[in-house]
């Protein structure tokens, strides 16, 4: 049996403890919704699209998936910065979120609306002429080939080493 003061004390530990922990979660669901992307104009990101990527070894090429449902080819945007492929643009909801409209006629809501981005990192030195698109289905399917692995020595240094080792060293 705890004494009065020791229940006092637990009580007030688990209240401050919980109310920590509410503060964490809300400060890191924050956080999230407003994700600023690392563009010029600082646009908020809500959302970001579920990626899938295939990248079978017997493949030439290797695929990424992005779900995009109810999106068309005007609602996205593909940029190239370096070896990465920037999937944004922004899903409208068709009334307001914040009318009266919206909660009556949909009382609930859990699709997601707003500007979205997704980052694809790409094989280093693939060529932008060899990406395909198709968005099909709520689908957007990227393909870009497989490029070899670059080898850590040139075929050239390597053949001048192995000569160097089989020529006898003259002193």
């Amino acid at each position: 049996m705890h004494s009065q003061r020791q229940q006092d004390f637990f009580r007030r530990l688990d209240r401050a403890l919980a109310t920590r922990y509410v503060h964490e979660y809300l400060g890191l669901q924050r956080e999230r919704r407003s994700r600023i992307a690392p563009n010029d104009n600082q646009t908020p990101v809500l959302w970001q699209p579920r990626l899938q990527v295939s990248d079978d070894p017997q493949s030439t090429r290797i695929s990424a998936t992005l779900e995009l449902p109810g999106l068309q080819k005007e609602d996205l945007s593909i940029d190239r910065e370096g070896d990465r492929l920037i999937v944004s643009g922004e899903r409208r909801s068709p009334v307001p979120e914040d009318s009266a409209l919206a909660a009556a006629k949909y009382p609930i809501q859990e699709f997601k609306y707003g500007k979205y981005r997704r980052v694809i990192n790409l094989s280093p030195g693939t060529q932008g002429s060899t990406l395909s698109f198709t968005l099909k289905d709520g689908l957007l399917v990227v393909t870009w080939p497989r490029t070899p692995a670059v080898p850590a020595v040139s075929p050239a240094l390597e053949r001048n080493r192995t000569e160097q080792q089989r020529s006898p060293t003259h002193g």
